[in-house]
């Protein structure tokens, strides 16, 4: 039995790279792996017998069984009467009330079972049950779609968590695949995807809200298949803690019975039809009505979670300050509202993609990515500043000389004229030798004199 189950737990292996969070998890993996397991178990033949076994008078056994498998058993739907005060008033069938109407209490013992006794052919209502015959098909139905919405986020997310936290998922990274990835990291980010990472966010919840259709689907499937199944086995499991299981096998065998009766037509040799009254016992419900007890509180359970996510969901959506505290968690000893500045410029779709990379990479990495767009953030803020401040607020910068008069026409012409004389005035060699720079010193002493 292990062995035939056993390749089921490589589908709960942790993936290197997680792209549901664990409701989603619990809703589209655990509860496939529960359903195909008991799917295994009930195909089982070795390990639980045949699926029906019935008694007759007839010789031809097999025939009979293959018969009433095929042709699916029925049994007397039980009616409440109140009226009679009789601690077996639930026991008590439509026939039955129309042949023993005297004595209802008698009726009640001489009943073989929970839905077999005595019955008038055309007078006593039959409730037939073909239903079982298709429980291994109706599991394996379940479970093919409860992976509908995994399956389709994950062709939906196209791998891209996977190529943002590839090859830093690890607690210990090479120094430069560490610059490289950081890099790639901070380069992405300050890009402008927040239309496709909004995208991105949408697909995620509509996927969830399938979830929860889905568990409200399977409510209204399983109700339809099995004849009120959820209404009938509120009361199976309400007889557990207290320990009634008198209580427990007469609610579950009006779902799942375990001896029912079957009818077959024999015809003798002159033509004349005889009526075959077939008691049959049904081993493989009683391990249906365990399977189902189990997954009757599992389904509700992840309908439940399904419901409170969606509220949840929500709530993230209108509210930034959540968003913030959720991402300052994977972002321990750093400053909150440098967390809150690098939130300021993304919206639900960035914060979103923020919340899978920081799951998948490894923590420092993500906080010294936070880091980085927060100081680059700062500096653009600082750039933009600086470039709409006027020039003379700006530090450093060049003052505007006032306009210089213009000179009148007889006065540019004497400046003019001064110019002229000083080109053509001789010019000094000051790069001559020593001694032609002492004689002219002498020279001008002497006409002083």
């Amino acid at each position: 039995m292990y062995a035939a189950v056993k390749p089921l737990s490589k589908y709960l292996r942790q993936k290197t790279v997680r792209i549901y969070d664990p409701i989603f998890i619990l809703h589209s993996k655990y509860t496939i792996v529960i359903l195909l397991a008991c799917t295994i178990l009930l195909s089982a033949k070795q390990y639980f017998g045949e699926p029906i076994l019935c008694i007759s008078t007839n010789k031809h056994t097999e025939y009979i069984q293959s018969y009433c498998w095929t042709m699916g058993t029925y049994i007397l739907p039980g009616e409440s009467n109140t009226s009679t005060g009789l601690p077996g008033a639930a026991f008590n069938r439509s026939g039955l009330q129309g042949l023993m109407a005297r004595d209802q209490q008698f009726a009640r013992l001489i009943s073989i079972a929970e839905g077999v006794g005595p019955e008038k052919r055309g007078v006593t209502k039959r409730l037939y049950l073909r239903y079982y015959q298709w429980v291994f098909m109706i599991l394996l139905f379940q479970s093919l779609l409860f992976h509908m919405p995994s399956y389709l986020w994950k062709v939906w997310e196209g791998h891209r968590m996977a190529q943002l936290s590839c090859e830093v998922g690890g607690a210990i990274i090479l120094e430069d695949t560490y610059r490289t990835r950081l890099h790639m990291l901070t380069k992405y980010f300050r890009s402008k995807f927040s239309g496709i990472h909004c995208c991105y966010a949408i697909k995620y919840t509509f996927c969830e809200m399938l979830n929860l259709l889905i568990s409200i689907l399977n409510f209204w499937l399983m109700d339809v298949v099995f004849n009120g199944f959820w209404q009938k086995y509120i009361h199976a499991l309400a007889a557990i803690p207290v320990y009634d299981w008198q209580l427990w096998n007469m609610m579950t065998s009006r779902v799942f019975p375990k001896v029912a009766k079957c009818e077959m037509f024999v015809y003798g040799p002159s033509g004349t039809q005889n009526v075959l009254d077939i008691l049959c016992v049904l081993p493989l419900n009683i391990l249906n009505e365990k399977i189902f007890a189990v997954l009757y509180v599992w389904f509700l359970f992840i309908a439940m979670l399904s419901a409170l996510n969606m509220l949840y969901r929500l709530l993230l959506v209108c509210c930034a300050r959540l968003r913030l505290q959720l991402l300052c968690t994977h972002l321990r000893g750093m400053p909150k509202p440098h967390v809150r500045e690098v939130l300021t410029t993304a919206g639900y779709g960035d914060w979103f993609v923020l919340m899978g990379v920081s799951v998948n990479v490894n923590p420092t990495l993500f906080r010294e990515l936070i880091e980085q767009l927060y100081t680059e953030l700062m500096e653009e803020r600082a750039a933009a500043a600086k470039r709409e401040l006027p020039a003379a607020q700006v530090p450093g910068a060049a003052v505007p000389q006032p306009p210089q008069p213009t000179p009148s026409a007889p006065l540019a012409e004497a400046v003019a004229s001064v110019r002229t004389l000083t080109l053509m005035a001789p010019t000094l060699n000051l790069m001559g030798s020593n001694n032609e720079i002492v004689s002219i010193d002498r020279c001008c002493d002497e006409s002083q004199a």
